[in-house]
């Protein structure tokens, strides 16, 4: 099993899987209680529930995870993200997996619908741990995974159905491999913050003291004249003669600015016009004004509903009777009637001849 160098008083997390004998858990469990002493704390944990719960945040020093045979369950990112929450800053994880040996046996392995069938190689393992956020994460140790332990897996472990166990197990035969990988947490939490030690002040030069320095060096110092130098009483010295500010202005400088927009437009006939290439706006003001004179010419007229008429008739015998009617007469079942003549039926029609 590997474990790391663990202290006095540490909190170890232990990951066991859901095929485990409960004689291996226990002996693991045993081997970690002896080198935290009994100051020390050992906690278990199955492998399957850590992406439905919550560890804890920054409580363990170690976790070791598929240590306890078999080793045949890859950690997810959601595992990996759930131990690296749980562990302290500068705490360790060491995980023991299979991987398969190269990117093409990968590759072949994805396109099987297997639960948890190992689909990465070591390489990928390591890049899983930093993406996670891990760091100097390193393979301590390979092993082969032999072909029975490949075929017990395939059966047990990796969820694969049982008419694709015979294919399954004989491509991965050679193919696997067990490693173990150590990594470890940054010193700080996620989200932590710390100043910077940037300083953009310019540092002073060390006083040299006055005694120390000889009059032949005094008099090599070059003197540095002062570029701008302005002196409290400049008012009242007579030698500076300030500029007076009215005499910078000239007659254009004093004019007040005609803001009203100039008009170019012709009058025609007491009106201003626009003329043909008008730059004042000129033009679209009479284009809306048109525009609105047109809108108060439109009328709504409403058509006048037409009075309801009796029906034409086209060979003009309708009056007369059924027997001078069409098949298709309107007037087919009335009486005859005069020309011109609204047809009314007497009450006494609406009644049955018989009465029983």
């Amino acid at each position: 099993m590997v474990t790391s160098v663990l202290e006095a008083g540490n909190c170890v997390l232990l990951v066991g899987n859901p095929v485990a004998q409960a004689a291996d858990m226990q002996t693991a469990q045993e081997s970690l209680a002896a080198q935290v002493t009994p100051t020390g704390t050992v906690v278990f944990e199955q492998l399957d529930r850590i992406p439905h719960i919550v560890l804890g945040k920054a409580k363990y020093h170690a976790i070791e995870s598929g240590s306890i045979a078999p080793a045949a369950f890859p950690h997810g990112p959601t595992v990996l993200a759930q131990m690296l929450s749980a562990l302290l800053p500068n705490g360790t994880v060491h995980l023991r997996e299979p991987v398969l040996v190269d990117s093409a046996a990968a590759a072949t392995a994805t396109a099987t619908e297997a639960l948890r069938l190992p689909v990465r190689t070591a390489s990928a393992l390591l890049s899983a741990l930093k993406l996670a956020g891990y760091v100097d994460g390193q393979v301590t140790a390979s092993v082969p995974m032999s072909d029975e332990d490949v075929a017990r897996c395939v059966m047990t472990c990796w969820g694969v159905t049982s008419d694709e166990v015979p294919r399954v197990a004989e491509f991965l035969k050679e193919k696997v491999l067990v490693v173990d990988v150590v990594a470890r947490k940054p010193a700080y939490e996620v989200g932590a913050a710390s100043a910077l030690p940037f300083s953009f002040a310019r540092k002073k030069p060390a006083a040299v003291p006055a005694s120390s320095v000889s009059p032949a060096a005094k008099s090599k110092v070059p003197t540095k004249q002062a570029v701008w130098t302005v002196s409290a009483n400049d008012e009242d010295d007579e030698e500076h003669e300030l500029e007076d500010e009215d005499d910078l202005l000239d007659e254009a400088d004093l004019m007040i600015p005609n803001k009203s927009v100039p008009d170019d437009c012709e009058p025609v006939g007491g009106k201003r016009k626009a003329c043909k290439d008008c730059t004042c706006g000129r033009a679209e003001m009479e284009d809306e004004e048109a525009a609105d004179e047109e809108d108060a010419k439109i009328v709504v007229v409403t058509p006048r509903k037409k009075a309801a008429t009796a029906p034409a008739s086209s060979c003009g015998s309708c009056y007369l009777g059924d027997a001078f009617r069409c098949s298709s007469c309107p007037y087919l079942g009335m009486p005859a009637f005069k020309p011109g003549e609204k047809v009314v039926l007497a009450g006494n029609l609406l009644k049955d001849d018989v009465e029983f």
